[in-house]
């Protein structure tokens, strides 16, 4: 049965998602903002329901919910009037703020500062997984979050054995590597094949930019403990090859067209490490458009790659808020959203 037949109800739905996406214009304003009171007036003017009267360096964190409360309300709209397996499939994607959730209490831990000022429930109220979060707070350090995470039978953990292996300051990139892994084996994954080839998608970026990594971090001989499943080609150059011929590799896929166009001026390896971070937004754009015209936007495969940019959008906004307030030169954050802006 085609996925018109099975989900009517989800193509309007899709297609209202795109409608949400802020105009390039909008969102080239805001990421390159000169102060704080510029930018929240320009979002003021989007469809974002920002209730601060005022954005200061004291609460990016106000407005990081306010942003991600924004996100929720959209997602819980589709979520209500949708399909169990819509339904799974949006449950997956939220899956990522969990994850979130440990990123920040562990930053937190580290830091010295009080957990439950980083955390964000709603997402876990919405996924009914807030007993995963609260059953972290009281600890004291990293060890303990990673002993209470096996404990729970939680995947994340993995995350902490990896970096206390390779180094703590790369837990954010084995967190982010644990999300994708975990999301994968997902049934609902596994039984629909618009999903299958998104997740594959991702999985073939991530593990493109944990190699690049690896080659800086000096260990390109762990490249199979560290990445998701077997190397593909690209991969596999990103490991072996000088930075140029890794380039021509990488072209055959929608990332590594963007990539090249960031570092074609000056293709080091350092350049590509650090673009193939800030190159994520404008690809999940790309595959929100290509997911609509493969699988039509019926599938869970648009829907959820939709739902991916969004997120990576609100994601964008909190950056771009935070490098403002932190007086990160003009220059340099054009070169972080570049690819956004083309």
């Amino acid at each position: 049965m085609s996925s018109i037949l099975r989900r009517p109800y989800l193509g309007p739905r899709v297609r209202g998602l795109r409608i949400k996406e802020l105009p390039r214009d909008k969102l080239i304003s805001l990421a390159y903002a000169n102060t704080l009171d510029e930018f929240l007036n320009i979002l003021k003017s989007t469809h974002y329901s920002i209730t601060l009267d005022r954005l200061t360096r004291e609460n990016i964190s106000e407005l990081r919910r306010n942003l991600v409360k924004n996100y929720l309300d959209t997602v819980r709209s589709i979520f209500l009037s949708s399909g169990r397996d819509a339904k799974n499939a949006i449950l997956l994607s939220l899956k990522y703020f969990e994850y979130e959730n440990i990123r920040n209490l562990a930053i937190a831990i580290k830091a010295g500062k009080n957990p439950e000022d980083y955390i964000l429930w709603e997402p876990l109220e919405f996924t009914r997984r807030r007993h995963i979060i609260a059953g972290l707070l009281g600890v004291k350090n990293i060890e303990e979050i990673e002993e209470r995470l096996r404990n729970l039978k939680h995947p994340a953990y993995k995350a902490f054995q990896l970096s206390s292996k390779y180094g703590e300051e790369k837990l954010s990139i084995f967190l982010d590597r644990q999300w994708l892994e975990d999301i994968s084996t997902s049934p609902v994954v596994e039984k629909d094949q618009s999903l299958r080839a998104l997740v594959a998608d991702l999985r073939e970026y991530f593990n493109t930019l944990i190699a690049v990594r690896s080659r800086v971090w000096g260990l390109t001989e762990e490249l199979e403990e560290l990445i998701i499943g077997k190397p593909s080609p690209a991969v596999l150059s990103a490991v072996r090859d000088p930075p140029a011929r890794f380039l021509e590799v990488a072209q055959s896929s929608v990332w590594g067209k963007i990539l090249v166009e960031q570092v074609a001026e000056s293709p080091t390896l350092e350049n590509i490490a650090t673009a193939m971070d800030n190159i994520y937004p404008a690809y999940v754009r790309r595959l929100a458009d290509i997911y609509m015209s493969r699988f039509s936007e019926f599938s869970l495969g648009a829907l959820v790659a939709h739902l991916e940019y969004l997120k990576a959008e609100i994601t964008t906004l909190i950056r771009a808020a935070s490098l403002l307030a932190e007086g990160v030169p003009m220059e340099k954050r054009k070169k972080i959203f570049e690819a956004l802006a083309r």
